[in-house]
């Protein structure tokens, strides 16, 4: 827990409020708004590199910009209330998070949030790495609001999110990681089944998944280079780009976040070194993997394997 308020100054709160906003979240400009001056409180709950977090807001306001995306890594983050509302404004639509309801967003996406007066939420934010392994059909999207009623794998997704408290505590490191792993195909089979297909963006999204899919097969093969793709699937390379930019994202950064995921199954569920798992995944070195590793989960890969190493 971040609070008990008892023990703390309102300044301290706040602070402890806004880092891990900032931390488990996202980077935005946050302020109060009602009678009551304080932030609230937030409980975690991660599964692995998966941030999982129980927040009771007050009435606040946040704001997010092109400078708060630049501070950022790539994520996703998946939303659920259970008591309240929040309104998210984006550049492209207006939606309710209200209990009933999953939220998922990417982290490029900026804009406005209120919650009118007390809100209870459970989130995740989930690093592109880890979803990479699993297929969404393209990259985050940038708002997609689902109605449990209506929709039954969000119900689905919803029922799994909202009960995992009463688990956590009793698995295993193997557990843990079993967990998360059927939490992220949840997530992927919703963006992926929420994905409209239409005339040429159907097929590049179609070619999108093919490259994808012959990236991870030839990931430990060596440098995966644009041309190759191109001519293992007879298009241009210009063609390749294109398929990887209709979902908003960049071959190198896609590669990138295949070689960390295939490093960090390699790092909870073998006993390699760490050097030989680096040469293993197309890393430079060891120190080069350790920088790319603890950008993306804020750990080196030796205290990520010792905290959640399962071999």
């Amino acid at each position: 827990m971040l609070s008990p308020a008892d023990l703390l100054t309102s300044e301290e709160s706040d602070v402890r409020w806004r880092l891990a906003v900032r931390d488990r979240l996202v980077s935005m400009d946050l302020q109060v708004t009602g009678p009551v001056k304080r932030f609230g409180s937030a409980e975690e709950l991660d599964l692995g590199d998966l941030l999982i977090t129980d927040w009771v807001c007050p009435q606040v306001e946040g704001t997010r910009g092109r400078n708060e995306v630049r501070q950022d890594d790539d994520a996703l983050l998946l939303l659920a209330a259970s008591a309240g509302q929040q309104n998210i404004e984006t550049s492209d639509e207006s939606v309710i998070l209200r209990p009933g309801a999953v939220l998922i967003m990417s982290t490029r996406t900026t804009g406005r949030f209120v919650i009118p007066d007390h809100l209870a939420k459970r989130t995740v934010r989930v690093p592109m790495s880890a979803l990479s392994p699993f297929d969404a059909g393209g990259g985050a999207p940038g708002c997609l609001l689902l109605d449990t009623t209506q929709n039954p794998l969000a119900n689905l997704l919803h029922g799994f999110l909202m009960s995992m408290d009463r688990h956590i505590g009793r698995m295993s490191a193997a557990e843990v990681e079993g967990a998360r792993n059927a939490l992220l195909v949840l997530i992927a089979g919703m963006i992926r089944a929420s994905r409209p297909h239409i005339g040429d963006d159907e097929f590049l999204h179609l070619l999108r998944r093919r490259l994808e899919d012959w990236i991870i097969d030839h990931l430990a093969g060596g440098p995966v280079r644009v041309a190759d793709l191109a001519a293992a699937h007879s298009v241009s390379p210009r063609t390749v780009h294109r398929a990887f930019a209709s979902t908003g994202d960049t071959v190198g950064a896609v590669i990138r976040m295949h070689r960390l995921a295939a490093a960090r199954g390699d790092l909870v569920n073998t006993n390699l070194c760490i050097a030989a798992i680096a040469h293993r995944w197309g890393f430079c070195d060891a120190s080069h993997f350790g920088r790319e590793f603890r950008r993306e989960f804020s750990l080196s890969p030796g205290d990520y394997r010792e905290a959640h190493g399962c071999a």
